[in-house]
C-alpha cells in the first residue's frame, strides 16, 4: 500500500522565531536536549521563562517513592487565562525502584477519564497529565466531532475540557483544563526501550474508580503500523498483554511508572518493522514472540508524542514536513540486488520539494543527510527531525546507479 511522506496538514509554511523566542521547539531542536539528559543538569536548577531570556534557579522535583531524577521546566506567559500559568514537566533521566510504592500510586494521579459526547454517543477514553497547568493527552479519534469533553480527575473532579487541537496522522490530542498544580506523570526515556521489557498499561476503564493495571512486556519497537482506516501509523511500540486495554489514551509505562507511550485504539491490518541505522536489507528490528491468549497493542512513543504536543498548544496545529513522494518498502529481490533496504517512490508530487529537486517515479530513496533509509517508514520518521525550510541530501538509485538530490523541504498542506 502506498504511503505519504507525510500526512495532510492545512496550514501553509510560517517562518519560525529563533528558538530562544519560541515557548516550543521542533524535534530537530529537541534531539540535544534529549542528548543532554545523559549528562543532567545539577539537580537543584530549574529553568524558568518570563521576559525575553530571562532565567531563575529553583528546586528541582522527586517522584513519591522513586529514585528519579526529574527535569523540571516551568513556563509562563502565552497560554494565560487571566493569570500567570506555572507549566511543570517531568522527565526521567534515571529511574529505579524497590517496589516499595504502588505503581498505581506512582501514575495514578495523572491518569483521568475522558468522555467526549458526539454524534454517535459518549465516548470513554485514558488521559495522561503531562504539564501541571491541565494540559493532557489522549487520542485524536477521541475527541473528534465532540460537541464537549469532560476529564474526570483522580481525586472524582469533573471539569470541563478544551481541545486545544489534534493530529490525526499519530492519532495524538491536547485538551487543557482550567487547574492549576495538577499531578504529571514522568515521560520515560523511549531511546533506551528494548523488545522483551517489561511494561505495563496504565487506564481508566469507564465506571471505574481507579486507574487499572495489566503486565506484559514489549514485543517489538520501530514498527510501521498499517490500521483497518486505510491509515499508516510509523515508528510504534508494540506491546503484549494479558487483556487488551478497555480505552484508547490508555498509557504505556515502565515498572517504575515512567510513561513510554500512548496507547492508540486504532487496529492494525500489519505490521512492518524498520531500524533506521539497521544494515539488514529487510530493514528489520528484534522481536519477541506474541504468547498464546497474549493481546497486542500499539503505542506512539511518548518523545515524539510530546512534541507533537508541543506544538499543538503553540500553535493549534502539529505541522508535518512534507518531501513530496508517495511510496512503499523495497521488494525483496530488489533489496537483495541492491544489497541494501530502500523506500522504493511509487508517486512524486507535482511542483512538490522531490520533484523540484529532479526525483523521479521509481527512484529508490537509501538514505537521508547520509543517514541509511532501510524503508519507507524509515524516511519518514527520518524526516520527523527536520522542519520546514530545511536542506537535506536524499540518495537514490535510479537504473543501478546511486546519486544524490538536495531537497527543499516544505510544510505539508
Amino acid at each position: 500500500m502506498p504511503l505519504p511522506d507525510d500526512p495532510d496538514d492545512e496550514i501553509g509554511f510560517v517562518p519560525p522565531l529563533h528558538p530562544d523566542d519560541r515557548l516550543w521547539r521542533h524535534p530537530s531542536e529537541m534531539a540535544a536536549a534529549r542528548r543532554a539528559t545523559n549528562n543532567p543538569p545539577p539537580t537543584d536548577r530549574v529553568d524558568v521563562v518570563g521576559a525575553p531570556r530571562l532565567w531563575t534557579v529553583a528546586a528541582a522535583s522527586v517522584l513519591v517513592g522513586v529514585a528519579v531524577t526529574i527535569a523540571v521546566l516551568s513556563i509562563t506567559g502565552t497560554f494565560d487565562k487571566g493569570g500567570v500559568r506555572t507549566v511543570v514537566q517531568q522527565v526521567a533521566v534515571d529511574t529505579s525502584t524497590d517496589g516499595s510504592v504502588p505503581l498505581t500510586e506512582r501514575i495514578g494521579p495523572a491518569i483521568v477519564k475522558v468522555d467526549a459526547v458526539r454524534a454517535d454517543g459518549t465516548v470513554t477514553a485514558t488521559g495522561v497529565v503531562f504539564r501541571s497547568d491541565g494540559h493532557l493527552l489522549t487520542t485524536a479519534d477521541t475527541v473528534a466531532g465532540a460537541t464537549s469533553v469532560t476529564v474526570t480527575t483522580n481525586d472524582g473532579a469533573v471539569l470541563a475540557a478544551t481541545v486545544v487541537g489534534t493530529d490525526s496522522s499519530s492519532d495524538l490530542a491536547v485538551l487543557d483544563v482550567d487547574r492549576e498544580g495538577m499531578a504529571t506523570a514522568v515521560l520515560g526515556r523511549v531511546e533506551d526501550l528494548r523488545a522483551g521489557d517489561d511494561a505495563v498499561v496504565v487506564e481508566r476503564e469507564p465506571g471505574a474508580a481507579s486507574p487499572g493495571v495489566t503486565a506484559g512486556h514489549v514485543n517489538a519497537v520501530g514498527l510501521r503500523v498499517d490500521t483497518t482506516d486505510g491509515g499508516t501509523l510509523h515508528d510504534m511500540i508494540q506491546a503484549a498483554l494479558e487483556t487488551t486495554p478497555a480505552t484508547a489514551g490508555a498509557v504505556l509505562c515502565n515498572e517504575d511508572g515512567a510513561v513510554l507511550g500512548v496507547v492508540t485504539g486504532r487496529r492494525a491490518t500489519r505490521a512492518a518493522t524498520y531500524t533506521p541505522t539497521s544494515a539488514a536489507i529487510e530493514g528489520t528490528t528484534t522481536t519477541t514472540g506474541v504468547a498464546t491468549g497474549m493481546a497486542t497493542l500499539y503505542a506512539t512513543p511518548i518523545d515524539y508524542a510530546a512534541d507533537v504536543a508541543a506544538e499543538i498548544i503553540e500553535t493549534g496545529s502539529a505541522h508535518h514536513t512534507w518531501l513530496g513522494v508517495l511510496g512503499d518498502d523495497l521488494d525483496p529481490t530488489t533489496a537483495t540486488t541492491l544489497g541494501r533496504g530502500g523506500a522504493a517512490l511509487t508517486r512524486v508530487e507535482p511542483s512538490g520539494p522531490a520533484e523540484v529537486a529532479g526525483l523521479q517515479k521509481g527512484d529508490v530513496v537509501v538514505a537521508l543527510d547520509g543517514v541509511q533509509t532501510t524503508s519507507m517508514s524509515s524516511l519518514v520518521v527520518a524526516l520527523r527531525s527536520h522542519r520546514p525550510g530545511d536542506v537535506v541530501s536524499v540518495t537514490y538509485v535510479r537504473d543501478g546507479a546511486q546519486q544524490v538530490a538536495s531537497v527543499t523541504l516544505t510544510d505539508r498542506a
